[in-house]
């Protein structure tokens, strides 16, 4: 892979990996915090500012899993389940580790670049 390239794929990565992190972070808030808090104290305020956020967020999510995922050519079940970990909690925490992982080993030269679809 070219520097360029893999410089590329590393600055995808590096917004996916954030992006992962707040949108996770903010779904476990809002189910487990939120949520809660709604249904129990009666005070649907923080559902409605993290939902909010999640929400906005979970879409900037998506664009950058999908600018990854072009990047590294996953094929569309790949994709997919990295785009849906961030609807559901933990699920993206995951999702990043396992790219994680991916990145690490094409960084080392042990990954092996999948073959153009055609």
């Amino acid at each position: 892979m070219s520097n360029s390239r893999n410089a590329g794929t590393r600055s995808a990565f590096l917004r996916y990996r954030v992006m992962a992190f707040v949108t996770g972070t903010l779904l476990v808030l809002l189910v487990f915090v939120a949520l809660p808090i709604k249904h129990w104290g009666h005070n649907s305020g923080p559902t409605a500012l993290i939902g909010t956020a999640h929400g906005f967020l979970f879409m900037v999510y998506l664009v950058t899993a999908l600018d990854l995922g072009v990047r590294r050519r996953w094929n569309l079940v790949k994709l997919g389940l990295v785009m849906i970990a961030g609807t559901v909690p933990f699920a993206s925490f995951y999702a990043e580790h396992k790219v994680h992982q991916e990145i690490e080993a094409l960084a080392a030269g042990t990954a092996v670049t999948p073959a153009p679809a055609g």
